[in-house]
C-alpha cells in the first residue's frame, strides 16, 4: 500500500510533463519539475547508477550474486530517494493547485470543463 501511495506523486509528475505549456496555472509545477530533474540527474548520481548497473551486469554474466552496495552508495541512494519523494510531492501539490485554478477559471467563465 505504501508503495502505491508513493507512486501517486510520480504519476502527477509525469502528467506535469505532458500538460500543454499554455496553462498559466501549471507554470509553477513545470518550473519545480525542471529544478527537480536538474538536481536528481547530476553527474554523481548518473555515475552511481551506471556503476551499479555495470557491477550487477558483470555479476549476472558470471553467474554470481550481485555485490553488496557500499555504505557510501547506499547512503547516496537513500538521500536521493528522499529528495525524489519530497520533490515529487511538492510538484504534485503545485500541479493540483494548477488544476484547481483551471477548473475555477472555467466555472467562473461559465463554461464547462
Amino acid at each position: 500500500m505504501r508503495r502505491a501511495l508513493l507512486a501517486v506523486p510520480a504519476v502527477f509528475c509525469i502528467l506535469t510533463l505532458s500538460l500543454p505549456a499554455r496553462a498559466d496555472g501549471f507554470d509553477a509545477a513545470e518550473k519545480a519539475m525542471d529544478s527537480f530533474t536538474a538536481r536528481i540527474f547530476s553527474e554523481q548520481n548518473i555515475g552511481l547508477l551506471f556503476g551499479l548497473l555495470r557491477q550487477n551486469l558483470a555479476a549476472a554474466a558470471e553467474g554470481r550474486q550481485a555485490p553488496e552496495i557500499s555504505p557510501e552508495a547506499a547512503a547516496r541512494i537513500e538521500a536521493t530517494s528522499k529528495e525524489i519523494q519530497r520533490e515529487m510531492t511538492t510538484t504534485a501539490m503545485l500541479l493540483l493547485d494548477g488544476i484547481e485554478k483551471e477548473l475555477r477559471d472555467t466555472v467562473r467563465d461559465g463554461s464547462r470543463p
